[in-house]
């Protein structure tokens, strides 16, 4: 059984080379990008409040309000 041959036109490709996925596996991709760069947001604004000293320490989670 040979596997389906496609051909990508080079404007397209621009000479670089491509990568065929299942589109499940790029939606999951997409979706675990998308949680990656939220936490790395909250961090970076973690850090912004810690330097602005905005922070607060808390002994247990009930000294939150």
């Amino acid at each position: 059984m040979s596997a389906p041959v496609v051909t990508i036109p080079r404007k397209l490709s621009k000479g670089k080379e491509l990568v065929v996925i299942r589109n499940r596996d790029f939606d999951a991709f997409q979706k675990w990008q998308a949680e990656v760069q939220d936490s790395l947001d909250r961090v970076q604004r973690g850090r912004k409040e810690y330097k602005k000293k905005q922070t607060m320490v808390a002994e247990s989670p009930k000294a939150f309000p």
